[in-house]
């Protein structure tokens, strides 16, 4: 181990090494000290202690005892935890020093956008999502570069993917899934009337935030707009359409349709249209063989709603459903009494998994559980420098639109309108009525 990655041994040492990696203003650092007791001798001990404190997490607790003081402060983003990681890089929690806003960081990986072609693909596509502002959609706060890295700072939704959901609970319920789909397609719909699709939709790209003071209910969102061209040109197996498998230049908005048939098939059933086999074997059948019917899969599904699925999940495009605004409609009317619910609710309430807190134990391994060894994260390298472990091949430039050009299907070429919503009140409010309304149909 290099001397830079010494593990601290003391207290001191600790609340050194915090000072080093930036984390603290001096006021947090006074508070800091003080919140130490002096029993706390060793380094372990004062980590929990400033956990416990909420003057460290535990993500920067375990970065800080494996020795590293690099990597926690991007610009003006402090790094809280790591909330994941995939093929095009990392996404983690962090707060905005001056403004106090709690964000989401995704930080690219330097082979993502290697070239100049990348890269200003990059950049359009955080200036196209950066117009996007509506309550389904995960709002894009800035765009940067440090080094040879790209990242987004993106709105931070406290609750998880669609993914985690059905991995926690298995498929859920219809009319949980049908709204699922509604506000997802209300988000997509705002999306493709500013010109931009998403071209990489799948369960792991739709947030369900939790309830909140604002909004009761629990909202859907939708993540990642922009980034699609970048990670994955011909989107993701499990559910890209076959047109954009075969040739991204060729697919338009209506590809988003497919991929949110795919999710709804996923969201009803536990599994993808296709499950099993390569990446291959996935894009050969999504162009030559039905999935199977999801009512044979799962019994319970209204023919109504299976037909809704497969309709979006037809090999044409013009037999799918044309616009977003077209699925969430009839997704809407569809639900209506699929769901008995009290006369005192207001919002249909996904049952979301519980936040379980834990107590940090340094000596217990700290996060092990969670995110990695104490170990491996002290041989990672900063964040911010090269991540060898995840080493991709590099992506050469993207012949195809840039991310803002919805591509050649007919709401682009009619030149669809952009609705662009007064303030921020008008957001909460429209989503607070939207969410009231489907409960609305669902009683009524």
């Amino acid at each position: 181990m290099t001397p830079s990655h010494r593990p601290p041994a003391a207290r001191a040492d600790l609340l050194a090494a915090a000072n080093t990696a930036g984390l603290w203003t001096p006021a947090q650092a006074a508070r800091a000290e003080a919140a130490v007791p002096a029993s706390a001798r060793a380094a372990g001990a004062a980590a929990g202690a400033l956990v416990a404190a909420g003057l460290l997490t535990r993500f920067q607790a375990d970065r800080l005892l494996a020795g590293r003081t690099d990597g926690f402060v991007l610009d003006g983003y402090v790094i809280q935890e790591q909330l994941g990681k995939g093929a095009a890089g990392r996404v983690y929690k962090a707060v905005h020093r001056a403004m106090n806003r709690t964000v989401a960081v995704k930080l690219l990986r330097a082979e993502v956008t290697h070239t100049a072609a990348a890269r200003e693909l990059f950049d359009r596509g955080a200036r196209a999502a950066a117009k996007l502002n509506h309550p389904n959609v995960v709002t894009t706060f800035d765009a940067n570069r440090v080094g040879d890295r790209c990242y987004l700072v993106r709105e931070y939704v406290d609750g998880p993917t669609a993914a985690a959901l059905v991995a926690e609970r298995g498929p859920l319920p219809v009319a949980e899934a049908c709204e699922l789909i509604r506000q997802a397609a209300v988000g997509l719909g705002h999306a493709h009337e500013q010109g931009l699709a998403h071209r990489d939709l799948k369960p792991e790209n739709l947030l369900v935030a939790r309830p909140s003071k604002t909004l009761p209910g629990c909202s859907v969102k939708v993540a990642d707009f922009g980034a699609g061209r970048l990670a994955a040109p011909a989107g993701d197996p499990d559910y890209a359409p076959p047109e954009q498998a075969d040739d991204p230049k060729a697919a338009d908005y209506r590809a988003d349709l497919y991929a949110l048939g795919g999710v709804f098939y996923f969201l009803l059933t536990g599994r993808p249209p296709f499950p099993g086999g390569t990446a291959e074997d996935k894009r050969r059948r999504h162009r030559t063989v039905a999935p199977e019917p999801v009512g044979r899969v799962r019994p319970d599904v209204p023919p109504a709603v299976a037909e809704v699925v497969h309709r979006l999940l037809a090999k044409d495009p013009n037999s799918r459903f044309q616009s977003a605004a077209g699925v969430a409609a009839r997704v809407d009317g569809l639900a209506a009494g699929a769901v008995e619910v009290g006369d005192d609710e207001d919002f249909i309430a996904f049952d979301l998994p519980a936040v379980v807190p834990a107590m940090y134990s340094a000596s217990g391994g700290g996060l092990t559980e969670v995110y990695r060894p104490r170990a491996e994260a002290a041989a990672d390298t900063c964040p911010w420098g090269q991540i060898t472990a995840d080493a991709v091949r590099p992506t050469v430039a993207d012949p195809t639109p840039v991310p803002g050009e919805v591509g050649a299907g007919p709401a682009a070429r009619a030149g669809v309108p952009v609705k662009v919503l007064a303030a921020a009140g008008g957001l909460l409010l429209a989503a607070g009525v939207g969410l009231g309304y489907a409960l609305l149909r669902l009683v009524g």
